[in-house]
């Protein structure tokens, strides 16, 4: 059968300082910038592109660098967090010391619907969760393997953060959002799941796994976009002409939408679910090096054609914020709750 959603293929978040955040995600978190830009509808800030790039695809956060807002709030419309995958508990074990080492207050293991998770703040307040499916680890396992650990001195390769697990949006009612999602973006696989202290998620899943995991709370507020928050969640589909059959839908529903954008690297569909969330149809091409080398990709700042000819423009609006903007490391990180599933403490 013809399959028009292949998962996720980038989410995009909101930071303060894009020194701290290049810092962070690289130095600690062992990701590769793949893309240096600016906000296209935003173009004297800029954009940045971290992943893998063996995969770029299903592994790329970006993240736009608007100083000065204040921190976001996880609600309707502003999704909780976002979680990396791992291929063991040893790697996930290394993670908690390599992070501890650095300062991050980090909290785990934890046993989630099939995972074992670790979970922390990036230096903005974003939750973070890095994760490894669970096989049925017994607790006393568990801390045998974390308690004698090895404090890495590099993130080596077990430990590579190659894609994302998933993506978890806040939504009130399973049920609409299950209608929505499967008319819209023909998702399948949609299954509601409770767990044992009676918390509700909506699993969206293909192949390799879930991939986006909505919070079900009946009580839910709307949140808000500031730093610290994850601005939207893409999925990927093959080409335009997936796009446009997505297009086609929501304009025969009268669903607000943007259209497809030309963003040079990849077209956009961007329209929000009936709860607010944010999210956008990217293509899977035509990629991240088609304006550079591979090998070079996210060493400078690089701008879709229409915007070179005010290139100096924009360099000289991004050293003046800059000096404004300026910031310490290391940052402090914050603490985590004690149960990071549980909407209500985020």
């Amino acid at each position: 059968m013809r399959k028009l959603v292949h998962g996720l293929h980038h989410i995009t978040l909101v930071a303060n300082n894009y020194g701290v955040n290049y810092r962070f995600y690289t130095g600690v978190l062992g990701l590769k910038q793949v893309k240096l830009s600016v906000n296209q509808d935003d173009v004297f800030h800029r954009h940045a592109f971290y992943a893998n790039p063996d995969r770029p695809t299903g592994s790329a956060i970006t993240f736009f660098e608007w100083p000065g807002l204040p921190r976001g709030r996880a609600g309707l419309g502003a999704p909780h967090h976002l979680a990396y995958r791992v291929r063991s508990v040893e790697s996930l074990a290394r993670w908690f010391t390599w992070l501890k080492e650095r300062g991050v207050r980090v909290k785990g293991p934890y046993a989630y619907n099939g995972l074992v998770s670790l979970y922390f703040h990036d230096p903005d307040g974003v939750l973070l969760e890095i994760a490894t499916l669970d096989e049925g680890f017994e607790a006393d396992y568990l801390r045998d393997v974390f308690e004698n650990a090895s404090t890495p001195s590099v993130v080596d390769e077990g430990m590579k953060l190659a894609w994302f697990d998933h993506a978890t949006p806040v939504a009130l009612n399973a049920g609409v959002l299950k209608r929505f999602l499967e008319k819209f973006l023909e998702l399948s696989g949609l299954e509601t799941v409770k767990d044992d202290q009676g918390r509700v998620w909506l699993t969206v899943k293909d192949e390799e796994g879930v991939y986006l995991r909505y919070i079900i709370d009946p009580n839910a507020e709307y949140g808000y976009v500031g730093r610290g928050s994850i601005h939207h969640i893409a999925v990927a589909v093959e080409s335009e002409e997936e796009q446009r059959t997505v297009l086609r839908r929501l304009n025969m529903a009268s669903v607000v939408n943007s259209g497809i954008v030309d963003r040079f690297w990849f077209r956009s569909l961007y329209f929000r679910d009936p709860f607010g969330n944010l999210l956008e149809v990217a293509t899977m091409g035509p990629g991240y090096n088609v304006d550079e080398p591979r090998e070079s990709m996210g060493s400078r700042l690089v701008l879709p054609p229409w915007l070179e000819p005010i290139r100096a423009e924009v360099e000289a609006r991004l050293a003046e914020q800059d000096s404004a903007n300026t910031s310490s490391w290391p940052p402090e990180f914050s603490e985590v709750p004690d149960d990071p599933e549980t909407f209500s403490t985020r």
